[in-house]
Parts: C-alpha cells; sequence; structure tokens
C-alpha cells in the first residue's frame, strides 16, 4: 500500500516538473534576443568559477590524498625554569582583594578595617593622625566602603562613597580614596572625586504579618524607602491602627549604584496598598516644587496639608480624652491631645507649613513649641528634650521639618511627646479632626503625569500576578 502511495506522489512530482519546465521555456522564447543573449552571457560568467574549482580537483588530485601524506615528528627542546626561579617570580607576583562592607553604628575605624582583612598598623595610624583623612575615622553608619587589600592584608586603596542623605535627585556622589603612591609603595595620600550615579528600577512586594515595617525588612526593601511608603500614603492609610494581616504591597524605587556597586536606596517612585480590598496607588511626580510630590492617577495629591502624626512611626500612649487619670498626680482631668511613645532623641516632625508662634519652657510641658498654620489653626508639640535647628519664635517653617526630639521634660513619667491640634484655639481630636487637604494637580499637567506613570503602573501590575502566583503553591 505504502508503495503505491509513493509512486503516486512521485508521478504527480513529475507532472509539476513537466509543468514548470513548460511554463519556463514559454516565458524564455517571449524574450527579444538581446535579454536572451544578457543571460546566457551572465550564466557562462557565473560557472566560471565552479569550473576552475573542478578543474583544480581533476588536476591535483594527490593533494586531496591525506591518507598518502607521511607523518613525521617533530622533537623541540623547551627549558623549563628553574624551581628557584619560579618562587622568585610567585614572590614577586602581589595578588589583590577588594572586600566591601557597610559602616556599622558606633563601630571605630580600626574595628571596620580588621573587619574587611586589612592587616597594616601603617594605613591605620595614617587614618588616626592625619588630619585630611578625619572625614573617614566619622563615618556615618551606613556608608559604604571599598578596600584593595593583598594577601597578606596590606592596604592598597581604601574608597568611602557619600553619605545616605545625599539628595535623591542627586547624579553623582562624593568619594573620599586613601590611596598608597605608586612611586615608594610606603607614602599615604587622600583625595576626593565625583563619581557619576547609575539609576537602577528595582521592584518589591511583602505582605504583612505583624507590623508594616517588619513586612518591609522582610520584602528586602530599604528602611529608607518604607519610610517613604509611609510619607505618600499616610492620608489614605492609617499606618498606627488600620493595617490587617494579609495586607499587601508593592514598591518601585531607585536603586543608585556607583562603578557596578550597589550604594544605597534613592526614591521612591510608585507605591501600591491593597488593605481590606481598598486598594490605593501613588506615583511620584515632578510638579514642579522642590521635591516633587505623590499624586493618585486622577491628579489627586496624597499629600496632606496636614501630616496624620508628628513622628514617622511609633505608637500611641495616651488619646484625646475628656476625663483621664493623671500619670503624675493621680487625679482625674481631660487630655485634649494624643501622646505617642518613643525612644528618647527621636525626631518630630512639624505636621505643616507655618511659622513658629513660641519655643521654650512652660511648666508642665516642659520644652514646648508651637506653630501656627493659619489664622484657624496650630499645633502644639510638648515635653521635648531640645529644639531643632533654628526653632525660635518668628521662624518660618516646613512640613516635616524637625521642630526638636522626643523627651521627658516637664510633667512627664518617661519620654514621650504630647501633640496638640488647635482649632480657633480649642483643642480637637487629631485623629479625627477636619484638616485641610493638600492641592490637586494642575490640569495643564495631568497627561504627563499618565505618561509617566504609565510604564510604572505595568511593572505594579506584573508585582501583583507574581504575588498572587506565589501566594498559590
Amino acid at each position: 500500500m505504502s508503495r503505491e502511495i509513493l509512486a503516486k506522489q512521485l508521478k504527480n512530482l513529475s507532472a509539476d516538473v513537466r509543468l514548470g519546465v513548460r511554463l519556463l521555456m514559454r516565458r524564455w522564447r517571449q524574450l527579444d534576443r538581446a535579454t536572451r543573449s544578457r543571460i546566457e552571457l551572465a550564466a557562462v560568467f557565473s560557472l566560471l568559477p565552479l569550473s576552475a574549482a573542478i578543474a583544480a580537483i581533476a588536476a591535483a588530485p594527490v593533494a586531496l590524498d591525506l591518507d598518502s601524506i607521511e607523518a613525521r615528528p617533530i622533537v623541540e627542546v623547551v627549558a623549563t625554569p628553574s624551581i628557584g626561579e619560579q618562587m622568585q617570580s610567585l614572590g614577586q607576583l602581589r595578588e589583590a582583594f577588594v572586600r566591601e562592607a557597610r559602616v556599622q553604628k558606633g563601630e571605630p575605624i580600626g574595628s571596620m578595617l580588621s573587619r574587611m582583612g586589612v592587616d597594616d598598623p601603617a594605613a591605620e595610624r595614617f587614618l588616626r593622625t592625619d588630619p585630611a583623612a578625619r572625614p573617614l575615622v566619622r563615618l556615618a553608619p551606613g556608608r559604604f566602603v571599598q578596600a584593595n587589600i593583598d594577601a597578606d592584608g596590606r592596604l592598597n586603596w581604601l574608597r568611602a562613597y557619600g553619605p545616605a542623605d545625599d539628595g535623591a535627585s542627586s547624579s553623582s556622589t562624593r568619594v573620599i580614596t586613601v590611596a598608597r603612591s605608586p612611586a615608594d609603595g610606603d607614602t599615604l595620600s587622600l583625595s576626593e572625586s565625583q563619581v557619576e550615579l547609575l539609576r537602577r528600577v528595582e521592584l518589591r512586594s511583602g505582605e504583612i504579618q505583624g507590623s508594616f515595617f517588619a513586612a518591609a525588612d522582610a520584602a528586602d526593601i530599604p528602611d529608607s524607602i518604607a519610610q517613604q511608603m509611609v510619607d505618600a500614603l499616610e492620608s489614605e492609610i492609617d499606618f498606627h491602627r488600620s493595617l490587617q494581616r494579609g495586607d499587601r504591597f508593592r514598591a518601585i524605587y531607585e536603586g543608585l549604584y556607583a562603578g557596578g556597586e550597589y550604594l544605597r536606596p534613592g526614591r521612591l517612585l510608585a507605591v501600591e496598598f491593597v488593605s481590606q480590598a481598598k486598594t490605593v496607588q501613588a506615583f511620584w511626580f515632578d510638579d514642579g516644587s522642590r521635591n516633587g510630590g505623590f499624586y493618585a492617577i486622577d491628579g489627586h495629591s496624597m499629600k496632606r496639608a496636614f501630616l496624620r502624626s508628628p513622628l514617622e512611626y511609633t505608637r500611641l500612649s495616651s488619646g484625646f480624652s475628656e476625663n483621664r487619670t493623671h500619670p503624675v498626680f493621680g487625679y482625674n482631668a481631660a487630655h485634649r491631645a494624643i501622646d505617642y511613645s518613643a525612644p528618647a532623641g527621636t525626631k518630630v516632625r512639624i505636621v505643616a507649613s507655618g511659622t513658629v508662634d513660641f519655643a521654650g519652657w512652660q511648666r508642665g510641658y516642659g520644652n514646648v513649641v508651637e506653630v501656627r498654620h493659619s489664622e484657624k489653626h496650630s499645633t502644639l508639640y510638648a515635653h521635648l528634650q531640645g529644639f531643632g535647628p533654628g526653632i525660635v519664635k518668628g521662624r518660618r517653617v516646613g512640613q516635616g521639618d524637625v521642630v526638636g526630639f522626643v523627651g521627658a521634660t516637664g510633667w512627664a513619667t518617661g519620654p514621650h511627646l504630647h501633640f496638640e491640634v488647635k482649632v480657633r484655639g480649642v483643642q480637637v481630636n487629631p485623629l479625627t479632626a477636619e484638616l485641610p487637604s493638600a492641592e490637586p494637580l494642575d490640569p495643564s499637567k495631568l497627561t504627563a503625569l499618565a505618561d509617566a506613570a504609565a510604564p510604572l503602573r505595568e511593572h505594579l501590575a506584573l508585582l501583583a500576578r507574581i504575588q498572587v502566583a506565589s501566594s498559590a503553591r
């Protein structure tokens, strides 16, 4: 049966070939004599190289007979270096290694060098005693440091990159380098330079199991980015009280690199939070202000005219009440404020732009600052350990500026912040009061916002699919 099928197929193929030849010959006869002559001449020239190759092979068949070639061994004496010469060469070869580290809180320069494998008393002495090297001795925690050392721990060069509080929009970072002189190999010198920063987009997602910051740590989100997420969404999400187990978040931010090495996080670009079936998104946009702002896709500003809390993250220790037992004197009295428990020295933020009305000592309040925001609104910060830079009466201040530091001055049993919001001089509950909202984005900039947010929205959708797929396993 298969032979019959094959014969039929060959018969059909033969008929197709004959038909093609007839059509080709018919087309050939339709051509004029000059055209046919040019085609014939071109065919002859195209076949010449092939004819020459065939002739060469025919004329030299012996050249292709490789089996008849006689194999002849070639012996060459190679002089090998002696063991002594090899040892001397190895002794002159100095291998170098690059070690990296981040400065730990309270870590002296000697401990950091030891942790990086540096065993070089001369270099450590230079860093401790040379006045020019003082910036390296006082490196802030988190600074990225590289050291090039040889196999014996001798330092070839040390580089410390710019601090983490450099502006997020900066395109370069300052690098301090200590290096040995190539001339004698013993003299150490210090130099400073600017290194271009490379920005890469980083994507992270996480799920609330306990606190938000614990979930951010588990998702490998840097602390500064986690705080920017809180700042961007605190007008919509109450990070103190409303988070529940299972709430999800996604973040897109910049990672800053120098010389191919990761230095630190940059600016948060987009964030999405899914809490109790409520989804909130915020996108950073250069709105023309000093630092830009976060907006919903419809141009609604995510920034409040008043921050929800004067502390970045903490817990309430005492709420707004008309009748509370005083913790110092024991009698019942109204407590028309919110108390936030936090470690002494924690920075306290001004919740809205305004002018300092008072900064000083007031009996039970201890160190206190009152800020006037408008004819209608003012805020008060009490029990401060100390005041922020430039906080004096009459000083114009901006939202987020440091007004002071958490303390226990005045009538206080421990470090905490006493925070009041006043409307026309009357204290109101900061957690429930109707406070002004920020202005929306100018309508003329909505198209630019949509264009800037489009790729970020695609990244957030991708993160959501990945997170759902991971949870389904």
